[in-house]
């Protein structure tokens, strides 16, 4: 690995980084309003621990950093990291929802476990989606201007075996987000 291609991994692990900080503060706001709402409509029984704070906030975390680590393998291993992501987003949703599902249907923690308290739940699970589905992906592969070479919304490509040594892409954020290579203009 070259100097240009470990300065490229440094600033991308960066921005990873800095996608996974301000994604997981958004899904914890989300969170605690979700929280702050169904604790505000409903007496929630002090045994249902899944809907303290100190749960939501931790469970939040951890569903932020898993999805981080997905996204980020993503990055250097498929050709479209954010359409491949954005596609596994649902079914690990639904994977994060059989727990509440279980928790209702078997009547956990002695009858606290009823609508008013595993809706709320699901509401979470389905805000942390949100927030990683649309979060992680723009904030990650996007660059900063002071990130030099390539200015802001171009990223490098992963797979030299694809895309050849040096490509680079663009995401036209004006009509999609699928990536395009950067052409060169030649000057005649």
């Amino acid at each position: 690995m070259n100097a240009a291609a470990a300065s490229t991994a440094v600033a991308e692990r960066r921005r990873l980084l800095r996608a996974t900080a301000v994604t997981t503060v958004v899904a914890l706001l989300a969170n605690l309003v979700i929280w702050a709402a169904a604790t505000a409509i409903s007496d929630v029984p002090d045994r249902f621990t899944p809907l303290r704070p100190g749960s939501v906030a931790f469970l939040t975390i951890i569903g932020v950093a898993a999805a981080a680590g997905v996204f980020g393998l993503l990055l250097s291993r498929v050709r479209n990291p954010t359409a491949t992501f954005r596609r596994l987003v649902p079914a690990a949703l639904a994977v994060s929802l059989i727990p509440d599902v279980l928790i209702w249907a078997t009547d956990a923690y002695d009858g606290a476990a009823r609508a008013e308290t595993v809706l709320p739940l699901m509401a979470m699970h389905v805000a942390t989606a949100i927030a990683c589905a649309t979060l992680l992906p723009t904030l990650a592969t996007s660059r900063r201007p002071d990130e030099g070479d390539g200015g802001a919304g171009t990223r490098p490509f992963h797979s030299d075996a694809v895309a050849g040594r040096g490509t680079r892409l663009r995401l036209d954020r004006a009509t999609s987000t699928r990536p395009q290579p950067v052409t060169r203009r030649r000057h005649k």
